[in-house]
């Protein structure tokens, strides 16, 4: 499966953690507080217990990292995130038993065996090797340890999401617009039949996979804009870049393409579809 381009890695990585740094003020309460849906589904799944060390990789705001903390008190958190921002947040929230420190998820500087319980909560498609932190993830938990992972699933997404997002690349090129992207194959990441072979192609043992929709529908093209701009890099780098201008005009093809939908019903509606895995190492 080819992951990324390597030549624009560097390129991307930069452009990634931009984007996270960017949308850290508004991330935990984005799409009614979806993110923290997902984290407390996730470690539901994971089941952490007194005493374990865990590692939270792709942490961002600390979601995942601070709901686990109270289950494995007076055992120790650790989280880690390349965007600065969004690990200022994470650390306003004062939790004893949680440190947070900046680490690329493909260069863990910890010791083998040292963790319980890794989780990476809606962050596997956006590192820059995937494969390679999975591996790392693997070397730094114990035999028998277990790894927790949620990503979205983008083929679930509705015809309005699906006609919006195809509108992306020509808006892109009409505004002069070249931004760095990771290979298409990485939107399959959430797929219930490709997340257990990553895993399994990483040197772990998949118990469990489930998934986890949600939806709504927005009140018209503006709050879906909005709330498609908080969707990821993409959309939320093109969308911001618009002067009122152009934003009105945007907002203008949006009211269009969803009454072309046919249905009133489809118009203006959205779901956030996620699939998650447990395994352990073998």
């Amino acid at each position: 499966m080819a992951l990324m381009n390597p030549d624009s890695s560097d390129e991307m990585v930069d452009h990634l953690v931009d984007f996270f740094d960017r949308i850290a003020p508004v991330y935990d309460t984005w799409a009614g507080g979806q993110h923290a849906r997902v984290a407390g589904r996730l470690v539901d799944l994971a089941a952490p217990i007194k005493h374990e060390l865990v590692l939270d990789v792709g942490t961002g705001t600390g979601l995942v990292a601070h709901l686990v903390a109270p289950r494995v008190s007076p055992g120790l958190v650790m989280g880690i995130d390349l965007s600065e921002n969004m690990l200022s947040i994470a650390r306003a929230h004062k939790t004893k038993n949680v440190q947070f420190v900046g680490m690329a998820a493909e260069h863990l500087v910890f010791r083998p065996g040292m963790f319980d319980l890794v989780t990476m909560g809606e962050a596997l498609a956006y590192f820059a090797d995937p494969m390679t932190a999975l591996a790392e993830a693997n070397r730094v938990l114990r035999p028998g340890g277990r790894l927790a992972v949620s990503c979205q699933r983008r083929s679930l997404s509705t015809r309005a999401q699906d006609l919006f997002f195809q509108g992306l690349a020509p808006l892109a090129r009409r505004h002069y617009l070249s931004l760095p992207r990771y290979s298409s194959d990485r939107s399959r990441f959430g797929e219930p039949d490709v997340l257990p072979q990553l895993l399994g192609a990483a040197g772990f043992d998949v118990t469990r996979v489930t998934e986890m929709v949600t939806g709504g529908r927005a009140k018209d093209a503006r709050d879906w804009t909005e709330l498609m701009a908080g969707a990821g890099p993409l959309p939320f780098t093109l969308i911001r870049s618009l002067g009122p201008r152009y934003r009105d005009e945007l907002e203008a093809e949006v009211e269009a393409a969803m009454a072309s939908l046919g249905d009133p019903d489809d118009a203006f509606r959205y779901h956030h579809s996620y699939v998650l895995a447990v395994a352990t190492k073998r």
